[in-house]
């Protein structure tokens, strides 16, 4: 397995295993970032995983009943899968017990819709969060910074048997990284490449990638770990708006990354928010092709959440980083009125948390219990408030009056994972 500026990894066996056949739409690529529908048949997720000494839990929600199927492509095959048929709620894998310290790029398939996977990444002294995606043509990366300690590495993922090719814009505070390695990047079927930018660019701190997907599919991600831990985050499509439900986690600095790709200025409000409603509002000019950040730390010490918007449409995430551990997290381009969590309260030794933000001026009523189940938790959300929601059982279906952004949370002893919950649309 070929890498990009980082050592050749062992090879591995890729041995013959079973999947479910992907809906027609997985083999092809988007312009954007979908919302899933509840009227889609069948589902097909991607995660891109992440290199280092961590154990990938795969989970997978299906609130009806439904087959949850998890494989862990390698080398044009499958390293390894695993299979099982949920009767309404979670199905999961513990990817460690049979593969301690596997690179865990996954594709996870369910055969009922609705449907939402996740990931935790769970380590002796790291833990990590994220989502798994669909397909796009275009993803955009930001956040990320290269301190003298730091490794930042960009996971390039191909989960189909055809062959994958990107091109490559790195952006730091320098302004555009003429690295002519990366203009073209081709990635084996059911392989990944691992593009080293710590190696690459040395200290920087801002760094911003822009992958177009020119052959296939490729789904990238980009893993950092430094002093504070490993953080997490994917790519995502630019938008006018952006909602994070937590944009600090308590015990750190949290920061907001704003990186306007485009040609035209962007005017950005940023609003903070907290468990006792507004904290303040604050302007941000960005230039073409610039990204700032905004320090949350600098306002207020506690949990609060954000949302943005922009003049022109712009790219945007969000980075904890502190004593209680390093995360990262995208948000999203709109709120929906329901949410799954899939990875939520699944890995024992770990402590879950849910957000869910009201950024409308009305309050909302929340409904929230374990996926598959009777919700047990029903509460009352002002506007423009942030509320830190207590769900007993395996996963967490959110619904609301109106329209909420949810995030989930998982801490360790020494380390967080931020990731962002799976919004639903309505059926049609």
């Amino acid at each position: 397995m070929k890498r990009v500026a980082i050592a050749v990894l062992a090879g591995l066996t890729a041995i013959a295993a079973w999947t479910m056949p992907a809906p027609d739409e997985a083999s092809g690529v988007v312009d954007e970032l979908p919302v899933p529908s509840t009227n889609t048949r069948a589902g097909v997720w991607f995660c891109p995983g992440v290199d280092g000494e961590v154990d990938p839990i795969l989970t997978a929600a299906v609130p009806t009943p439904g087959l949850v199927g998890f494989s862990l492509p390698a080398e044009g095959g499958n390293l390894d899968s695993f299979q099982n048929r949920i009767e309404g709620g979670v199905g999961d894998w513990d990817v460690g017990d049979g593969l301690l310290f596997h690179p865990g790029p996954a594709i996870v398939e369910t055969s009922s819709s609705p449907s939402a996977a996740a990931v935790v990444y769970r380590g002796p002294r790291q833990v990590a969060a994220d989502g798994c995606y669909v397909a796009a043509k275009e993803w955009y990366l930001n956040g990320a910074s290269i301190g003298p300690s730091d490794s930042l590495t960009l996971r390039l993922f191909n989960p189909l048997l055809e062959q994958g090719r990107v091109s490559l814009e790195v952006i730091s505070e320098f302004g555009f990284e003429p690295l002519l390695d990366l203009e073209s990047v081709s990635v084996g079927p059911r392989d990944w490449e691992d593009v080293s930018l710590s190696l690459l660019l040395g200290t920087r701190e801002q760094v911003a990638v822009r992958v177009a997907v020119t052959e296939g599919v490729v789904v990238p991600s980009l893993h950092a770990s430094g002093l504070d831990g490993l953080a997490v985050w994917p790519g995502e499509s630019p938008s006018p708006i952006w909602e994070f439900p937590l944009a600090q986690i308590a015990g750190t600095t949290g920061t907001i990354s704003v990186w306007n790709p485009g040609t035209e200025s962007a005017d950005v409000n940023i609003e903070l928010m907290g468990r006792q409603g507004p904290v303040g509002r604050f302007d941000l000019s960005l230039g073409p092709g610039r990204e700032e950040r905004f320090d949350v730390a600098a306002i207020t010490a506690l949990e609060a959440g954000a949302v943005l918007r922009s003049s022109v449409a712009i790219v945007a995430a969000v980075r904890s980083d502190g004593s209680g551990g390093a995360a990262a997290s995208v948000g999203a381009p709109r709120p929906a009125e329901r949410w799954l969590v899939p990875a939520h309260g699944i890995v024992s030794d770990l402590s879950s948390f849910l957000f869910v933000l009201n950024s409308g001026d009305d309050p909302v009523t929340v409904n929230a219990g374990p996926i598959g189940a009777e919700a047990g938790l029903v509460l009352e959300v002002a506007g423009h408030s942030l509320a830190r929601l207590d769900v007993s059982g395996r996963g967490a279906d959110i619904s609301a009056s109106g329209p909420v952004s949810v995030a989930w949370l998982v801490t360790g002893a020494s380390d967080a994972g931020l990731g962002l919950g799976v919004p639903l649309a309505p059926a049609q």
